[in-house]
């Protein structure tokens, strides 16, 4: 509304065109009818943010021809065919799919489809021979429709590829992710030099906790609450935990140096978690004498992995030799380590975080990331708890190896990666009477977790002549 000064009269200025307005509500309106029909049906299962799947062809068709109006009003020459295009069903795309970014998939599509409306509606057509209604009635809008069958089809892989863009945008830096997307590598020095230079940023990667934004958290309210019932449900669900009890299998854990034996269910994982942190042995680490055992026999320690060289754990046991005798470990504190064990071994779940991350940077359409398999036994846990008096540290590695494509068997990798993904649940002391009992304590970093990614160790031989 534009009231002008000179009368006092109002002059209302239409902000969308009718037919667009229409076809908004129409849309808006058959989505709410769906998700209450929906929802009716079965009020126990969660509701998808996509509804995509359940959109009938005439709603596909509405769509498309507010695409059309709108293409049609914004496009003033050619040279904005392709550009407006993309925008326009780019934009389209997020909201039916209801994600923040699109993936690199999508983005290749659309524009495939904007580069064949450009090849079958020539300058020559659009400009003498037929109007741009009749180009758009028939060679844009088949294009259309196609595609949003497509975005049907295939919605669930496309939603995950792009929420993992969401999760790439978010926890790289766009110049460092800008710069190894698109460096030329002309050899493993090469690598191992650009590597060096930017050592800063590849080994502070923050991932945030993958239950973030559930219950509202981030927003106010009890934080302590919702933390607690965010990690519930995530780690509720049973695919993750049945897929993560499989991982774990392949694990090697150990918790201040104790191999953690092999678990089959939920229980047994936090039975045998449970024995190992009332052992004698782990109370007396906790002691003066036992951390001081264990600091010299750290520094003695020389890691399997290069991403965890230089992050060694801090001196921070504290606590005299008395303390150690009368320690307690939660009841609560063993379901929360089961738990972030479950979520650290999980290969579809935060685990993948590692791999998607060094696939992002360090892969491309010439060579493949491969997760390193090994037929030697390693002395090195790929999962270590380290617990002391103020904090338990839970670091998990994994080793990657970047091969040229096709990969052929037998063949030695280009170069191989290590990762580290460290998370600190930092605890608070309970005294009663005698006896100390270490409970988790929430903290605004509950959850958070770093990676470093570095390359493997490589020796120079000199070349003989």
């Amino acid at each position: 509304r534009n009231i002008s000064s000179s009368s006092s009269a109002p002059k209302f200025s239409r902000q969308i065109d009718r037919g667009d307005l229409q076809l908004r509500l129409e849309l808006y309106c058959r989505t709410l009818r769906r998700i209450r029909s929906l929802s009716d049906a079965d009020p126990s299962k969660p509701m998808e943010e996509c509804v995509l799947q359940y959109v009938s062809k005439k709603g596909i068709r509405s769509r498309v021809r507010l695409i059309i109006q709108t293409y049609l009003r914004s496009v003033d020459c050619v040279r904005d065919v392709h550009k407006t295009l993309m925008t326009l069903v780019l934009r389209a795309t997020l909201e039916v799919l209801a994600v923040e970014v699109w993936c690199q998939e999508l983005r290749s599509t659309v524009d495939r489809l904007a580069s064949e409306y450009e090849h079958k509606v020539s300058f020559a057509s659009l400009a003498f021979l037929s109007s741009p209604d009749n180009s758009v009635e028939a060679h844009l809008e088949p294009l259309l429709i196609k595609y949003f069958e497509y975005l049907q089809m295939d919605w669930e892989s496309l939603v995950s590829k792009c929420e993992l863009e969401r999760m790439l945008r978010t926890v790289l830096d766009s110049e460092l992710r800008y710069f190894f997307k698109n460096a030329m590598f002309h050899s493993v020095g090469h690598i191992l030099d650009e590597c060096r230079r930017e050592r800063e940023s590849l080994d502070n990667i923050a991932l945030p906790p993958p239950w973030m934004g559930v219950f509202g958290m981030a927003r106010g309210g009890d934080t302590k609450v919702d933390t607690d019932a965010a990690i519930k449900q995530y780690c509720s669900d049973p695919t993750l935990v049945k897929q993560a009890l499989r991982d774990l299998k392949r694990e090697v854990i150990t918790v201040n140096g104790q191999l953690l034996p092999p678990a089959n269910s939920h229980m047994e994982l936090a039975e045998h978690l449970g024995e190992i942190l009332n052992s004698k042995k782990l109370m007396n680490s906790l002691g003066g004498r036992g951390s001081a055992l264990i600091r010299k026999r750290r520094s003695k320690r020389r890691s399997q992995y290069t991403s965890d060289v230089g992050l060694e754990l801090e001196s921070d046991f504290s606590g005299t030799e008395s303390d150690a005798t009368s320690s307690k470990i939660d009841v609560g504190l063993v379901d929360v380590l089961v738990k972030r064990l479950l979520i650290a071994a999980s290969r579809t779940g935060t685990a993948g975080d590692a791999y998607f991350i060094v696939r992002d940077l360090f892969g491309g359409e010439e060579v493949e990331v491969v997760p390193h398999h090994s037929s030697n036994k390693t002395n090195q846990g790929t999962i270590e708890i380290f617990i002391t008096m103020n904090s338990v540290i839970i670091k998990s590695h994994a080793k990657f190896d970047i091969f040229p494509k096709p990969i052929i068997s037998d063949s030695d990798p280009l170069i191989q990666f290590h990762t580290t993904t460290t998370e600190t649940v930092t605890l608070q002391h309970s005294r009663e009477a005698s006896l100390t009992t270490l409970k988790e304590k929430k903290t605004n970093m509950t959850g958070w977790r770093t990676l470093a990614i570095r390359p493997a160790y490589y020796e120079r031989i000199p070349q003989l002549h």
